[in-house]
């Protein structure tokens, strides 16, 4: 079934704008990535708030994902730009009531 994926980001002071270029580029490089159905970014610098969505075939090609983000460099960077991990939050789409 197919899963969507929520993931909240929170900078740290003054790094809003490093985090969002970067989360942008590797939100562009998720669309590529077998499985991947969208990814988008979620803006608010209002709010000091990033959030990524992303819908996958499946959970295990979310899964395959994230096993081979977590081995990239701008995962790294990714994680030094966050005052706090990552919020995910993973949901089985339903196909109606």
């Amino acid at each position: 079934m197919t899963e969507a994926v929520i993931i909240e980001l929170q900078p740290l002071p003054g790094q809003y704008t490093r985090l969002a270029v970067l989360v942008k580029q590797m939100v562009a490089q998720v669309r590529d990535f077998p499985g991947c159905l969208q990814a988008d970014t979620l803006l608010a610098p209002e709010r000091d708030e990033i959030a990524i969505f992303q819908r996958w075939e499946n959970a295990d090609a979310f899964g395959d994902y994230l096993i081979w983000r977590s081995k990239q460099a701008d995962f790294e960077q990714l994680h030094k730009l966050l005052a706090a991990e990552p919020d995910f939050k993973s949901f089985t789409l339903g196909t109606g009531a």
